[in-house]
């Protein structure tokens, strides 16, 4: 059945943004509800407050019923719509609630056969047994986020700074402590750290400290939203080995490899590197510009964190660990692979890479 509201976007909603998950999925739900052809019906299991209940269903008038995963969060971005796509089984179905999606974001969503709905209206569910189809539109722009309130992206050298220092460091952080361990200015801090405690990526204590770190979705966010690196390609006449040996002789040359050779999951065939001066890098190792193919890579990192703590092997210097993590998910040195290998490798030895902080 295909039911389909009025296309014009109502007002703003009136009231406070629900910020308890329970709260989010109430409002999404009694949209949908209101939406629902005659006949049919929702429910959904007993959540305990203030989460969510987990599941979602959808009964036709017949008695036939669909089933939805329910998947709650404060803000949902393009970059967290192929995350909610993997963790949903093939045969399941889901149904994403939030404040507010934007329009990209649904789109997505549509892509990925997810159903959805905001707290402004904006919604779609979709199922082929029992077939049903609605939609309804709702807000075209949050109406909740003010003037001066973040864009909710991972872009720009403030953001690089937050997010590695939470990424290489355990334990309570408040948020003044975060501005000195970072060297990124206050009000970019405080703009970072409200991103991602609205992405769910950290938990905060209210006008406290920083509790909790979810560090490989909040890597994985960065990693698909910073900005790209440009890089510059060279023929190594005498191999990658000589190279790297070389480097491990040279401490005069500022650089921090990173790529599949900074892993043990394969012998390196490439050498990735980050260095400032891409030019006097490769003079240095007699290294020879191409413009396709190459054995050398070398990028100009956006930021300087890029050779923050960096890890030191073998008498070479390799990006940390947690900027290697991002640097295989997405961007010029990206191999899936190789990430997911070293995804496994911080998983199960966190306690070695990130540093207490007291």
């Amino acid at each position: 059945m295909d039911v389909t509201a009025p296309g014009t976007a109502p007002a703003n909603p009136i009231g406070p943004r629900p910020e308890r998950h329970i709260d989010i999925y109430r409002r999404a739900a009694a949209r949908l509800e209101a939406c629902l052809p005659l006949g049919w019906s929702l429910s959904s299991d007993r959540a305990r407050s203030p989460e969510a209940p987990t599941r979602l269903l959808v009964t036709a008038p017949d008695g036939e019923s669909v089933s939805f995963a329910v998947v709650t969060s404060r803000g949902v971005l393009s970059g967290d719509v192929a995350r909610i796509a993997a963790d949903l089984s093939d045969a399941d179905r889901g149904f994403v609630c939030a404040h507010y999606l934007s329009d990209p974001v649904r789109r997505q969503l549509d892509q990925h056969g997810i159903s959805y709905a905001d707290a402004t209206g904006n919604l779609s569910l979709v199922a082929a047994r029992p077939a049903i189809w609605v939609r309804d539109r709702g807000a075209d722009a949050d109406p909740w986020r003010g003037p001066g309130r973040p864009s909710g992206v991972l872009t720009g050298e403030p953001s690089d700074r937050v997010v590695r220092a939470l990424a290489d460091h355990v334990g309570e952080l408040s948020v003044p402590e975060l501005i000195k361990l970072s060297g990124a200015s206050t009000g970019a801090t405080y703009r970072v750290v409200e991103v991602l405690v609205e992405r769910e990526l950290v938990r905060r204590v209210p006008r406290g400290p920083i509790v909790e770190v979810r560090w490989e979705p909040m890597l994985r966010a960065w990693a698909g939203e910073r900005k790209v690196c440009a890089v510059r390609r060279f023929a190594a006449p005498e191999g990658v080995a000589a190279i790297r040996a070389r480097l491990a002789e040279r401490v005069d040359i500022p650089y921090a490899l990173t790529g599949v050779g900074a892993t043990d999951y394969a012998a390196p065939a490439l050498l990735e590197a980050y260095a400032d001066d891409p030019d006097d890098f490769a003079d240095a190792l007699g290294l020879r510009p191409v413009d396709h193919g190459g054995d050398v890579v070398v990028a100009i990192p956006w930021s300087p964190v890029a050779f923050d703590r960096m890890d030191r092997r073998g008498g070479l210097r390799h990006v940390a660990v947690s900027h290697l993590y991002a640097d295989l998910l997405a961007g010029p040195f990206r191999n899936d692979d190789a990430a997911e290998h070293l995804r496994e490798q911080l998983t199960a030895e966190e306690a070695r890479w990130r540093r207490p902080l007291r």
